[in-house]
C-alpha cells in the first residue's frame, strides 16, 4: 500500500481538488508529490483499455493484472507513477493492495432486537428458503451442523475456517441445529462462500450462476471516505444485477478521525472503514447494543460529498459485522415475501433497501443523523410492509412527476414514506457521486400542503454535522424519506418527480407506513421467554406520546395480575424481568399514568433443560434430563437431513432410543408447554460425551498411597441391578464389594484389606437385560508404614529402575555393592522414583533410602 498523504485544509472540499485534474484523478491518499514514493500499488481505470495497454507494454512492462478498463499496477517506480496522472487516457488512480480485515467476532446474539423472533412466530413459513446468501470475507465453517444440507458450491480456493465468518454465517442463515441460538434470520437460505481478498465485486455472470441475492460484507481497510474504483464497481455490478443487495458493515472505527478529505480532522464523523462502503446502491449498516443506543465504536458519516451513511443499524453486540449480518437476513426474507407475491421473480434491492429503511425505528437525533441513519432495523415492520403491499414502483423521466394515492387511518402516530432508486455508477472524479436525482413529498390531497424529506447539514464541522435533521429538497442522496408525526386522517399523495436524469428514465421504489402509538416488540404471540432468567421486555411507542411513565405487570394465563415495576419510562422502550422458576402461557401489561392499559398477547416461559446422555452400549442410546418445574410432558429431537426434527414426547426424564432405529448422532429436548415445544436444550452428539456403558469415570484417588480409594462417577442407574468392586487375585478379578443398591452415580470406594504392593481393580454392573459391563483395570500401589518396593527386580543392567514408598518427599538414595562399597548417591522426591543402572554391572546391590524419619534397605539384583 501506498505510504504518506496530505492534509486537507478543514473544510476544503472535493469540488476545490477539481480544478486540478491531475490531482483529481487519485484518490486523497495519493494525492501528493509523486517523488514521495519509491515502490507502489495502484489500481488504475483508462477510457480507452487497448491504448492504455499499449502504452504500458512500452513503458512499465510485466505490472499489470486485471481485465477491462481497470489493472492493477505493482511494482511501480516513482517515475512511472507520475506520468500516470499526465496520461490522457488514464481517469481514475485508486489505490491497491489494501489488506481486508474481519471487524470483530460474534459476543452475543440476539433476535428481539429487531423483532426477527417476531417475523419467524408470525410468518413460520418466511425462512429464506430457495434463496441464496454469499458471505465475503474468509470462509466459515462448512461442517457446522447449523449449516448441514445448506452449503452451496464454491470456486474461491480452500483456506482455514474462521470464527468470525462462520458467526455471521450463523446470524444469517444458521439452522439452529446446535441450540435456539445457532438460528439465523433466514434460516432455510442456501450459504455460499467469497473471498473478500478481492475488494472488487465478484463476476456478475458467478454470482448470477449461484443465484445470490444477497451479500453480506463484514470487514473493513481502515478508514476510507472517497468515491473510488471500488464504490464505482459495486454501483454498476448492481445496475446490472439489479435484484442483489449488497449489505456492508459500516465498520468498528467510530471514535477514529478521518485524515483525508473535506472531513478531515472532525472526530467522531466520516469514518467508515472501506471506500466500497461508500457506494450509492448499496445498504451500510452501523451498530447498537440491546438497549437500542448507537455502539461508541460503530462507524458513521457522511460520506466525503454528505450523503447519509449508514442507513440504518442493528443489534450488534461486538460491532457493525453482527448488525450488517442480521440485516443480510432480513433483507433475505423480504425477497422469499416478494417472490410469494410476483410468481417467484425476486424484488429491486432498491425496494428491498427502502423497506429496511421506512419501517426503522428511529434512534438517536430525530428522524435521520449521521450515526443511525434513519434508524434500527425492524424486522417485523419491513415484512408488513411488503406483505401488506405498502410499496410503489415505477420509472420516470426528467421533469416528470408521477403520483401515488395513500390513505392514512385514524389515530396514526406517524405516516412514514421512503423513495429510493439504483443511482448510474459515478466517476470517481465528481465532487458529487449522485447522478440521476429525483424528489420525493408528500402532499395532502385536501389542500395540497407539502412536506419534503429530511436532511442533515452536510457542512465541514462537527456543530453542524451533530445538527438535528430539518425538512428540505436533497441534492446528493438517492434514499429520500418524508415522515408527519400525528397526520390527520385522511387521503395524501406521495408524489416522485425527475429532477435532473443523465439516463433516459430512471426506476424506483417507494414503500410507507403508518406508525402505531404503542406496539409490543418483544414478547409477541407465542414468544418464548426463559423462566429463572432476566428476560428483557421490549416495546414500541411514539416520541409524541404525552404520558411519561407506567406500571408494569405480568400473570399467568387465567390468573391475576402480578406487580413488577411501579414506575417504568415509557420512553426507554425496555425493561428487565426476571421470570420467575416455572413453566406455562403468560402475559405482561403496561399501565399508563393516564389510565391506559397495553396487554401483550399470550407467550410461553419455557425452562432450558440440559440433555445428558446415560449410555450407548451396543444397540440402545440413553437420554436423560432433569425433571422441570411444571412441565410434565417432554419433546426429544433428532438432527434429519437440513434440521432438528421430533423423535417421540415423553412424560418421564429419560428415553431409551434404538440405534438402529435412529442413526442420527445428534440430539436435543424440549419441554412441552400447553401443548406446545418449549426452548431447546443444547443439541449434543452423544458420541462425543464421554460416555459408554454407563461408566464416566473410575480412577484412584492416589496411585501410590496408605488407604485404597476409588472414585467411581456413572451416567446413569437406570436400568442397572448390580454394581461391584473386583480385585485380581492369583490371576482371577474376585468381588470386594458389593456397591448396590445405590443412590448416587458418584460415589467413592475403599479396599480396606489391600495387599502391600499393586494391586488391580475393576468395576463390574450388570444390567436388567442380562448385559455385564466392565470398566477398565485401574492400579493401585499399596504402600503401609516402612515398605518399599523395587521393580523390575531382577532388572537387566543399564534399565532403570523404580522404587515405590509411601513417604512422597525428597530422598537420598545410596546404592551399595555387596561388599557393601557406595557406588551411587542421587536425591528425588516423589512416591514413586526413579533411578538408572547405566554404568553398573550385573551383580547384587543394596539400596539405602535416607530421609529425616531414617532409613530403609531393599534389594536389587542386576542381570
Amino acid at each position: 500500500m501506498l505510504v504518506g498523504s496530505i492534509q486537507l485544509v478543514q473544510g476544503q472540499t472535493p469540488r476545490a481538488l477539481a480544478s486540478n485534474p491531475e490531482t483529481s484523478k487519485r484518490a486523497p491518499v495519493l494525492r501528493q508529490p509523486a517523488r514521495g514514493l519509491s515502490v507502489s500499488t495502484v489500481r488504475v481505470q483508462a477510457k480507452d483499455a487497448t491504448a492504455f495497454r499499449n502504452w504500458l507494454r512500452l513503458e512499465v512492462p510485466e505490472t499489470a493484472t486485471g481485465t477491462g478498463n481497470t489493472l492493477l499496477l505493482s511494482n511501480l517506480s516513482s517515475q512511472k507513477y507520475g506520468l500516470l496522472a499526465q496520461w490522457p487516457f488514464v481517469t481514475f488512480i485508486d489505490v491497491g493492495g489494501r489488506v481486508p480485515q474481519e471487524e470483530a467476532h460474534l459476543q452475543n446474539a440476539d433476535l428481539t432486537v429487531n423483532k426477527v423472533e417476531a417475523v419467524h412466530l408470525r410468518y413460520p413459513d418466511l425462512h429464506g428458503k430457495n434463496l441464496a446468501v454469499s458471505v465475503k470475507e474468509n470462509p466459515f465453517d462448512v461442517t457446522d451442523i447449523d449449516f448441514k444440507g445448506r452449503v452451496g458450491a464454491s470456486s474461491q480456493p480452500v483456506k482455514t475456517a474462521t470464527p468470525h465468518a462462520t458467526s455471521m454465517a450463523t446470524l444469517v442463515a444458521g439452522g439452529g441445529n446446535s441450540s435456539p441460538n445457532g438460528r439465523g434470520v433466514a434460516w432455510q437460505s442456501q450459504l455460499i462462500t467469497s473471498d473478500f481478498s478481492r475488494l472488487l465485486p465478484d463476476e456478475t455472470s458467478l454470482l448470477k450462476s449461484q443465484k445470490v441475492s444477497v451479500q453480506n460484507h463484514a470487514y473493513g481497510v481502515g478508514v476510507e471516505n472517497y468515491y473510488g474504483l471500488e464504490s464505482q464497481a459495486y454501483d454498476a455490478q448492481v445496475l446490472d444485477y439489479p435484484e442483489l443487495l449488497h449489505v456492508f458493515s459500516s465498520g468498528n472505527s467510530g471514535t477514529q478521525t478521518s485524515a483525508l478529505g473535506s472531513y478531515a480532522g472532525i472526530s467522531g464523523f466520516a469514518n467508515l472503514t472501506g471506500q466500497f462502503k461508500v457506494s450509492k446502491n448499496t445498504l451500510s449498516v452501523g451498530a447498537v447494543d440491546t438497549s437500542g443506543l448507537v455502539s461508541p465504536m460503530s462507524s458513521r458519516g457522511p460520506t466525503f460529498d454528505g450523503r447519509i451513511k449508514p442507513e440504518v443499524v442493528a443489534y450488534g453486540e461486538s460491532g457493525s459485522s453482527e448488525a450488517s449480518a442480521v440485516v443480510s437476513g432480513v433483507a433475505l426474507l423480504l425477497q422469499q415475501v416478494y417472490q410469494g407475491q410476483h410468481n417467484g421473480t425476486l424484488p429491486s434491492a432498491a425496494l428491498v433497501k427502502a423497506a429496511l429503511i421506512n419501517s426503522a425505528d428511529e434512534k438517536g437525533r430525530p428522524e435521520v443523523d449521521y450515526e443511525a441513519g434513519f434508524g434500527n432495523v425492524d424486522a417485523l415492520g419491513a415484512v408488513q410492509s411488503l406483505a401488506e403491499r405498502r410499496y410503489f414502483t415505477g420509472s420516470l423521466a426528467q421533469g416528470e412527476v408521477q403520483t401515488f394515492p395513500i390513505s392514512v387511518p385514524v389515530g396514526a402516530a406517524k405516516v412514514k414514506v421512503t423513495l429510493a432508486w439504483h443511482d448510474v455508477a459515478a466517476e470517481p472524479t465528481n465532487p458529487i457521486a449522485l447522478v440521476n436525482d429525483l424528489d420525493l413529498s408528500l402532499v395532502k390531497s385536501a389542500n395540497l400542503q407539502q412536506w419534503l424529506p429530511w436532511g442533515l447539514s452536510a457542512y465541514p464541522h462537527r456543530d453542524s454535522l451533530s445538527l438535528p435533521a430539518r425538512r428540505k429538497v436533497d441534492r446528493v442522496n438517492n434514499v429520500e424519506q418524508v415522515s408527519l408525526a400525528l397526520p390527520s386522517a385522511g387521503d395524501y399523495q406521495i408524489q416522485v418527480a425527475g429532477y435532473k436524469l443523465a439516463s433516459a428514465t430512471q426506476a424506483f421504489s417507494v414503500v410507507y407506513e403508518f406508525e402505531e402509538p404503542f406496539t409490543w416488540g418483544y414478547p409477541t404471540k407465542a414468544s418464548i421467554l426463559k423462566s429463572g432468567q432476566v428476560n428483557r421486555l421490549r416495546w414500541q411507542v411514539s416520541p409524541v406520546t404525552s404520558t411519561t411513565t407506567a406500571r408494569l405487570e405480568y400473570r399467568w394465563a387465567g390468573q391475576e395480575w402480578q406487580l413488577l415495576n411501579q414506575n417504568v419510562a415509557l420512553q426507554a422502550q425496555r425493561a428487565d424481568w426476571f421470570a420467575p422458576d416455572s413453566a406455562g402461557k403468560a402475559q405482561v401489561r403496561l399501565v399508563t399514568s393516564t389510565g391506559e392499559v397495553l396487554v401483550s398477547e399470550e407467550f410461553y416461559v419455557s425452562p432450558v433443560l440440559s440433555l445428558q446422555v446415560g449410555y450407548h452400549c451396543g444397540e440402545e442410546v440413553l437420554l436423560l434430563w432433569p425433571q422441570a418445574k411444571g412441565v410434565t410432558e417432554y419433546e426429544v429431537f433428532r438432527l434429519g437431513e437440513k434440521y432438528l426434527e421430533p423423535v417421540a414426547r415423553v412424560q418421564d426424564t429419560l428415553l431409551v432410543l434404538s440405534k438402529s432405529q435412529n442413526p442420527a448422532l445428534h440430539y436435543a429436548v424440549a419441554p412441552v408447554i400447553a401443548g406446545q415445544a418449549g426452548l431447546r436444550s443444547f443439541t449434543v452428539n452423544y458420541t462425543e460425551q464421554d460416555v459408554q456403558c454407563y461408566i464416566r469415570q473410575f480412577l484412584a484417588r492416589q496411585q501410590v498411597t496408605d488407604s485404597v480409594l476409588l472414585d467411581v462417577e456413572l451416567s446413569t442407574l437406570y436400568g442397572l441391578t448390580s454394581i461391584a468392586l473386583e480385585k485380581r487375585e492369583k490371576g482371577s478379578f474376585q468381588l470386594v464389594q458389593a456397591l448396590w443398591p445405590q443412590a448416587q452415580t458418584s460415589f467413592t470406594v475403599a479396599d480396606i484389606t489391600p495387599t502391600p504392593g499393586r494391586n488391580e481393580y475393576r468395576l463390574k454392573l450388570e444390567a436388567e437385560n442380562g448385559a455385564v459391563y466392565y470398566s477398565e483395570i485401574e492400579a493401585v500401589f499399596y504402600t503401609p508404614q516402612d515398605f518399599v518396593q523395587v521393580f523390575p527386580n531382577p532388572a537387566i543392567a543399564g534399565e532403570d529402575v523404580q522404587i515405590v514408598a509411601l513417604e512422597d518427599k525428597l530422598t537420598r538414595i545410596q546404592i551399595l555393592d555387596h561388599t557393601g562399597r557406595l557406588v551411587r548417591e542421587i536425591q528425588q522426591d516423589g512416591a514413586l522414583k526413579s533411578i538408572t543402572t547405566a554404568g553398573l554391572k550385573a551383580g547384587v546391590y543394596f539400596l539405602k533410602l535416607l530421609d529425616d524419619s531414617g532409613y530403609k534397605f531393599c534389594r536389587v539384583v542386576l542381570l
